[in-house]
């Protein structure tokens, strides 16, 4: 997205500036997203800097930005590549959090007009490797998945069972450090998904620890495949995996049951990156 770079300097605001209360309507708007259940949100909420500057990235056109009064005293930079038509607006550190409750909150965060929500048909035609989550729901696993996903060439990411509205969560921005918006992470059905990897004759192949093929044998597979990995409690589904035309094990110390799946799924793709 074009847009002039601000300085990344703090405003020259004081306390007095600050909007003091949760009745304020810049304060009620922020409730109203984090109250948001929907799943298909008009607008996100981006948490820190560096997250604010990945989305700004990937194209995310930013709605309105937020400090706290704590961040301007201690001095925290402004993410850059702001455009200087987004408003900025100070929080006295109560406010917000009163705003977020019991969730975490960030110094300095940001509204956003959400993207289209990617669907299994933006995966079509791509290159590069697809990456199944089947019934993980640990939102920092799926974050470091994405962050994983995008940094060895994935195409795109596709969640089953994961529990998740919309892949905009603001939990999973911020453990995906914003790299949610440069691939498509669709959320479908195990039937759809099944129905779509057959349709566009990609193979399926799952990691699990009592396949008999160990993991570097991937690499005498030339072809785009989809690596599906389960939960670390219930592994992948059984329809997935009758499906399957290859299966894994990643070859591990005796006494250790499993890896987390994140890490494997940093394995199975570089593996493949490498045939």
């Amino acid at each position: 997205m074009a847009a002039s770079t601000v300085t990344s300097e703090a405003p020259a605001y004081s306390e007095a500036q600050a909007i003091d209360s949760v009745r304020h309507p810049v304060a009620r708007r922020i409730a109203d997203v984090l109250r948001n259940r929907s799943s298909r949100p008009k607008i996100i909420l981006i948490d820190d800097a560096e997250n604010i500057e990945q989305a700004i990235a990937s194209g995310i056109q930013l709605d309105s930005l937020y400090s706290t009064t704590r961040s301007i005293a201690s001095g925290q930079s402004n993410p850059q590549h702001v455009s200087d038509d987004v408003p900025h607006h100070l929080l006295d550190d109560r406010v917000a959090s009163e705003l977020f409750g019991g969730q975490k909150h960030a110094r300095a965060f940001a509204l956003a007009r959400a993207p289209r929500t990617p669907v299994l048909d933006d995966l079509r035609g791509t290159r590069g490797d697809l990456v199944v989550l089947d019934g993980a729901r640990l939102v920092g696993n799926i974050g470091a998945i994405t962050r994983t996903a995008c940094g060895l060439g994935a195409a795109g990411i596709i969640l089953l069972d994961s529990g998740l509205r919309t892949t905009f969560d603001r939990r999973l921005i911020r453990a995906s450090r914003g790299l949610v918006f440069s691939l498509p992470i669709v959320l479908t059905s195990r039937t759809e998904c099944a129905q779509f990897l057959q349709h566009e004759r990609i193979s399926i192949a799952t990691l699990s620890a009592d396949a008999e093929s160990p993991l570097r044998t991937i690499r005498s597979v030339t072809d785009r495949i989809a690596i599906v990995l389960g939960s670390e409690r219930n592994g992948v589904s059984q329809g997935l995996n009758d499906l399957a035309n290859h299966r894994y094990s990643i070859p591990m110390t005796p006494g250790v049951e499993s890896l987390n799946v994140s890490v494997a799924a940093g394995i199975a793709l570089y593996e493949h990156g490498a045939a």
